[in-house]
């Protein structure tokens, strides 16, 4: 199934990450927040589950700082940290209901390949590790069965962004200004 293309929307009134967290963390549909040097370059909304942004805008997202939202209050998807490496993204965000994750490219680069062998093989070792973590939290009733998938990704991405010694953060809302 062909997945359908997201154009730019106009720039809006949010001037920083923090105001296009608190703009679309609630919001139903992906929406994205493109951000250069403070300011917002592009907008773009999307679908339930995704946002598909065209080819001749990718180019944009080299050394930004991207926010978006998921509405299924998930961590990073797989594309989204394939386009943050791929892109060379400097800093990416998804917002949820109940919290916000980050992950920031070193100064060295993201340093690796996701179609590599060796870093397959470490993401299903990660894989494995977070299964067996979120199995032994669902039988202990510390994690609901519903999150079950959502804690696993987390894991995944824990697990895999420490063995590449990257800054990978889950962090609920407060009253507080969100740190960049």
């Amino acid at each position: 199934m062909k997945k359908n293309l997201h154009f730019p929307l106009p720039r809006d009134e949010v001037k920083s990450v923090e105001e296009a967290i608190r703009k679309i963390r609630y919001l139903q549909t992906e929406h994205l927040y493109v951000f250069k040097n403070g300011k917002q370059i592009r907008r773009f909304a999307g679908e339930t589950s995704y946002v598909n942004i065209p080819y001749q805008y990718l180019f944009e997202l080299k050394d930004a700082v991207v926010i978006h939202n998921h509405p299924n209050d998930s961590t990073f998807s797989l594309e989204d940290v394939q386009t943050a490496v791929d892109q060379d993204i400097m800093k990416l965000y998804v917002a949820t209901k109940t919290h916000y994750y980050t992950i920031k490219r070193p100064q060295r680069g993201w340093g690796f390949d996701f179609f590599d062998s060796e870093v397959q093989d470490q993401l299903k070792f990660c894989q494995v590790h977070a299964r067996q973590l979120a199995e032994k939290h669902i039988a202990q009733f510390e994690i609901k069965n519903e999150d079950r998938d959502a804690i696993i990704l987390h894991y995944i991405w824990v697990f895999f962004f420490d063995l590449l010694n990257i800054e990978y953060a889950k962090k609920e809302y407060t009253n507080n200004p969100i740190r960049r």
